[in-house]
């Protein structure tokens, strides 16, 4: 075989990106879509949904509705998805994928016959015994624990058996393998002002095997966040000696994730990351990230689209917070918010300059971002040269990092938008504040 086909094949087999799978969940429930939504990422961080964050599958089994949807690459690389049956049910949903493209075989899985919810259903394959575990949080008597049913063919399930109870309320159980050990990270349930008062937080645990009960009493890290963080998710960084531990709030706002990292999991000290350095899927609610090779994610892009049609726009300054328009202004917001819509962009050539760049509403079709007297309004296009030429701005690197943008107006090239308070103007920059309040990430 040709030397050089042998390389090319090599490297599309190679796991170089991730991909998420979630559902998504907004304040006011505007966003709330109980289907399989997809992005994939290079680095683990940074997020860019598929299909324009529209739902990939939308389940019309059960319940038709999912939650905490978990995707999972089985030992012959083709996928199962599994997930929450909605709310309180015994089953859970499960489809095949050979590709993340189509869905076949949609069907409900019973976990269990005691009227326990199935929440959250994660896989492991225990070389040992050459079977998988769907492991899941169940309730019995007045908490839940963690349960597992053994599986070969994801059709034909056991009976359900305890798999980890440390003795108290648990629930969302994540598991990463590292040099021959097993790491849980899990959602300790009990109400933070009950003893030891750490409760509604992350914890971790190990085990030198994938047995029932081998994790019960060998917790090691401290608790994880403020409360009311759940939904782990762990990610070991491509050639590096990294991971990431995701989680989310659903209170007092919900559907907002958090990331910690980590140079050794064993050790399991995790150091919260800079809003700067993530950005999650729009609405994204409990997610899975599975790895994917290059074949494979060409494959995606390909069917899906690589990128969404729409941009947003985080602050630098502040950045948990995103540009959005409210009652024609731009301003920045926390996030999550309704109505989302309002703060996603379709950056399109400038109006006055093609090399320029102007931000149209997704939401108000036709209408621009423009500078009226210094402060930018949400304006429909009127097609005169004073519009374009106020609602065309040149992007440039950014002020405050070179990999973030900053934007300096067409019809005051000294000037560029900035924060003032939540609200965006045209100003001028004079230090490294200014800097800072000019600077802005085009992401998703």
């Amino acid at each position: 075989m040709n030397e050089k086909l042998v390389v090319n094949q090599e490297s599309k087999n190679e796991e170089i990106a991730y991909v998420m799978g979630y559902f998504t969940e907004t304040p006011l429930n505007e966003g709330n879509e109980f289907s399989l939504h997809l992005a994939y990422s290079y680095d683990g961080l940074n997020w860019i949904p598929l299909n324009n964050n529209k739902p990939i599958l939308d389940p019309q089994i059960g319940e038709r509705g999912l939650r905490d949807p978990f995707v999972y690459k089985k030992q012959d690389g083709s996928f199962v998805i599994l997930a929450t049956n909605m709310w309180n049910s015994e089953y859970i949903m499960c489809y095949d994928s050979p590709d993340l493209i189509t869905f076949e075989n949609g069907r409900l899985l019973q976990l269990n016959s005691e009227g326990m919810h199935s929440w959250a259903p994660e896989v492991f394959f225990d070389k040992k015994i050459n079977k998988y575990g769907i492991f899941w949080s169940g309730n019995t008597d007045d908490r839940n624990r963690i349960y597992v049913n053994y599986t070969e063919d994801f059709v034909t399930v056991s009976d359900p058996i305890i798999y980890f109870d440390p003795g108290y309320n648990v629930i969302d159980a994540a598991i990463e393998e590292h040099e021959g050990s097993f790491y849980m990270y899990f959602k300790d349930e009990r109400t933070p002002d009950e003893a030891p008062t750490d409760g509604k937080r992350m914890k971790g645990t190990y085990s030198a095997s994938l047995e029932p009960r081998s994790f019960d009493h060998n917790q090691y890290t401290r608790p994880i966040g403020e409360p009311m963080i759940e939904a782990s998710i762990i990610i070991k960084k491509y050639e590096e000696n990294k991971w990431y531990l995701y989680g989310d709030c659903y209170y007092p706002v919900n559907g907002r994730m958090f990331v910690w990292e980590t140079e050794d999991l064993a050790r399991g000290e995790w150091t919260p990351l800079n809003r700067r350095d993530y950005n999650p899927p729009l609405n994204a609610k409990h997610g899975s990230v599975t790895r994917i090779t290059k074949k494979e994610l060409d494959r995606l892009l390909h069917h899906w689209g690589d990128k969404p049609q729409w941009n947003r726009l985080k602050s630098y300054n502040s950045p948990d917070c995103y540009v959005r328009h409210e009652k024609s202004f731009a301003q920045i917001a926390h996030y999550p918010f309704d109505s989302y819509k309002s703060s996603q962009w379709i950056i399109v050539p400038g109006l006055a300059d093609k090399a320029g760049i102007s931000f149209e509403s997704l939401q108000n079709r036709g209408h621009y971002l423009r500078n009226v007297n210094y402060a930018l309004q949400l304006a429909r296009n009127d097609e005169s040269d004073d519009f374009k030429a106020e609602a065309t701005f040149i992007p440039t690197q950014g002020l405050s990092d070179s990999s973030w943008s900053s934007f300096r107006s067409f019809r005051y090239p000294d000037k560029f938008i900035t924060l003032d308070g939540i609200y965006l103007r045209v100003s001028d920059v004079n230090d490294d504040i200014d800097k800072q309040l000019a600077t802005f990430q085009i992401s998703w």
